[in-house]
């Protein structure tokens, strides 16, 4: 379907909504807006450290974990593709 088209039915289908109609729609659209807001409200609380330091935190209690670090080897030959 064409760009014009879909204009021309949009247009056809607004005509078409009774101005309540299309005052419930607005109005149950900022309802969903201003819900969407009050989710994210100023008391949310704001993570003050990164994902790594708190995963430290976790296991601080339980005298950390020591991970081996394998060592580092050559980088691969990289592949060919113009054979």
């Amino acid at each position: 379907m064409r760009k014009v088209d879909l204009q021309q039915q949009a247009v056809r289908l607004i005509r078409q909504l009774s101005t309540e109609k299309l005052k419930s729609a607005v109005d149950y659209l900022v309802y969903l807006q201003d819900a969407k807001v009050r989710s994210v409200s100023p008391d949310h609380e704001v993570p003050s450290q990164d994902l790594g330091t708190a995963i430290h935190e976790l296991f601080k209690p339980f005298g950390g974990v020591e991970l081996e670090i394998p060592p580092r080897k050559p980088m691969r030959k990289l592949p060919r593709f113009d054979v």
